[in-house]
């Protein structure tokens, strides 16, 4: 089961996410907040508006991300382009949906962002840099076990790490070679010559 918050300040659109999730057996949601400030539950993820009063955008998910580190932060807003989502994959999140998108976007970016991947939703143009910064010495390490087939769990235990450092590396990783599914990364990955380091 995946716990999920809420914060968004339109308690239309709350209340209507809250029902969409409400129909999935393995999404759980725990608090529909108007505010960050009035969020006080722990979830597995948490969907956030990219523009709410008081705080918006980057600043948002940077707050949410030092009193929530290990929650999967998912940005859903009626605004696209590459700056805001730049911004905020940059800022914490593992994934950045349109409000235009169907439900069923919404639900497997929460999924796929809980397992450590990062979405990007299909009506979002955005795409990482060709010239984007090479992987550290340790996301290298986990690539190559990645294109091994390793499970988060196997690459935990082979490189005497946490599950939850393995998922975090996932994230940076997917964000520098603009991929959203493992096999992705792992095709992006070989192209660009990274497994042959």
């Amino acid at each position: 089961m995946i716990d999920v918050a809420i914060v968004d300040d339109h308690p239309i659109v709350r209340d209507g996410i809250a029902a969409v999730l409400g129909t999935q057996d393995d999404l759980h949601v725990i608090q529909a907040a108007n505010s960050i400030e009035t969020l006080s539950s722990t979830a597995d993820a948490i969907v956030v508006d990219w523009e709410m009063a008081g705080i918006q955008g980057a600043d948002a998910l940077r707050a949410l991300r030092t009193r929530f580190p290990s929650a999967a932060l998912v940005v859903f807003s009626a605004y696209g382009g590459d700056d805001r989502v730049r911004a905020a994959l940059d800022a914490g999140a593992r994934a950045y949906v349109l409000k235009g998108s169907p439900a069923e976007e919404l639900i497997q970016a929460i999924r796929g962002a809980v397992d450590g991947a990062v979405i990007v939703g299909r009506g979002l143009s955005f795409r990482a840099s060709a010239g984007a910064e090479a992987p550290t010495a340790r996301e290298a390490q986990v690539l190559k076990l990645l294109a091994r087939g390793f499970s988060n769990a196997q690459i935990a235990k082979q490189l005497n790490i946490s599950e939850r450092t393995v998922k975090f590396h996932l994230t940076s990783l997917f964000a520098r070679l603009g991929a959203r599914r493992r096999t992705q990364a792992v095709a992006i990955a070989r192209e660009r010559g990274l497994l042959d380091r």
